[in-house]
């Protein structure tokens, strides 16, 4: 059988990104694949708990599969004659590293074939492209991500926006004193189930969500049973909708303000309205099964190595 490994580098910082890939190896793995993460060492810490298989010396075979992610193409550049093929695994339409001929297709990415995560991403090769690629759909685990006793506090992931984040918070703060009093809680930095168990706790997430293709921890807030509201980042829209959350349009950071001051008003309320929301959010979460994800990641292998 042929080896699968996905090209990483050891980040000192999480990514949603990441802990997917980490997720499709432990998931090839235990379906019998050899599988691994390829990467120069072992990164400082470890985000996420991962199971999966490393190979930190590795050295490419003859029909090697090699998977590396849009924002790394430096990885492939000692291997641009191995006798591989090469998968990009796009999860991120924003992060690709375009090439300099136009008409080159995908091979201007040094790859053979790409394999998406989201509608957004596998839009974007139909449109831009004229290519049909597969997508592996992301997954909520309903163990990791489960609600706990609710507390009075916003939460909310500033990496992408720091500085916007901070106009919002003194924007609320003065526009909705009402809510001043409410703290505002940074999972910044925070490995996987640190961020899990702050979400399970946190009555409302603020979503910062800029130029995603998806945009993971909003969907987590609603499995948690945490009222998110803000920021769609473009690829959210593929499962936010005005009934599972309090959205704005890209920086619009008034509206965002005033969103998250909706969603606080509706908890504090309308027990009805409350209630409601949260049923669709348990709704949306259940089409993203990791029983559906591990599926089509099989199929997509399976496919390939035919």
């Amino acid at each position: 059988m042929p080896r699968l490994r996905y090209l990483l580098h050891p980040f000192d910082k999480p990514f949603g990104g990441v802990a997917t890939i980490h997720r499709h190896v432990e998931w090839l793995t235990a379906a019998g694949f050899d599988a691994a993460i390829a990467m120069a060492a072992p990164p400082a810490q470890d985000f996420y708990a991962s199971r999966a298989k490393f190979d930190f010396a590795y050295a490419p075979q003859a029909g090697d599969r090699v998977v590396i992610p849009e924002g790394l193409p430096h990885l492939l550049a000692p291997m641009t004659n191995a006798p591989i093929r090469r998968i990009l695994f796009c999860q991120n339409q924003y992060y690709l590293p375009f090439g300099v001929d136009p008409l080159a297709g995908i091979a201007e990415f040094g790859v053979d074939r790409v394999l998406g995560s989201s509608i957004a991403v596998r839009d974007f090769f139909h449109d831009v492209y004229g290519v049909e690629i597969p997508i592996v759909p992301y997954a909520i685990d309903p163990v990791e991500y489960a609600p706990a006793a609710k507390t009075r506090a916003i939460l909310l992931m500033p990496r992408k926006r720091a500085d916007l984040a901070a106009l919002i918070h003194h924007t609320f703060k003065r526009r909705h004193k009402r809510h001043a009093d409410i703290p505002w809680l940074s999972i910044d930095g925070a490995t996987s189930s640190q961020a899990a168990a702050e979400m399970a706790r946190a009555q409302w997430f603020l979503s910062l969500s800029h130029r995603e293709s998806f945009g993971l921890p909003p969907l987590e807030a609603m499995a948690c049973k945490t009222i998110p509201a803000g920021f769609m980042g473009d690829g959210g829209r593929e499962y936010m909708s005005a009934t599972n959350g309090f959205w704005a349009e890209e920086e619009d950071w008034l509206a965002c303000a005033d969103a998250l001051a909706a969603a606080i008003d509706m908890v504090d309320k309308d027990p009805s309205a409350h209630q409601a929301m949260l049923d669709a959010g348990a709704a949306t979460v259940a089409a993203y099964s990791p029983e559906r994800a591990k599926a089509a990641l099989l199929e997509f292998w399976r496919d390939e190595l035919a």
